[in-house]
């Protein structure tokens, strides 16, 4: 899979990110495979099968940073969602969005992985 065809898999801001990576195609691919090892996710899921709210929002808002530096909306948008959840104190809402969450970033990295150099 080509850089342009993960925006049509994955909702990715293809020329957003190329723009914040200097236009580097090379680069820009570099840190996309690495996203899958990012503890964020990680972290993440942890927090919220310990019901640890403040965990929950910072992995959450630490995900929706890197998910917004490599174009990945989906996941950008999921873990905003998780953050103001929290921050609004409506736990109860906090695995339903997960599950949507997670979906997509299985979704990316599934994608991610079928990316050609």
């Amino acid at each position: 899979m080509k850089l342009e065809e993960l925006e049509q898999a994955v909702p990715m801001d293809v020329r957003g990110t190329l723009s914040r990576f200097g236009g580097s195609r090379a680069l820009v691919v570099r840190f996309l495979r690495k996203f899958p090892q990012d503890g964020a996710y990680s972290a993440l899921a942890a927090a919220v099968e310990r019901q640890d709210w403040p965990e929950v929002e910072r992995s959450a808002h630490t995900l929706k940073g890197v998910a917004a530096n490599l174009g990945l909306e989906r996941v950008r948008t999921g873990s905003d969602a998780l953050v103001q959840t929290v921050r609004r104190g409506e736990t109860e809402a906090v695995s339903a969005l997960f599950r949507g969450l997670q979906a997509d970033y299985e979704a990316a990295c599934g994608a991610i992985a079928a990316l050609e150099e």
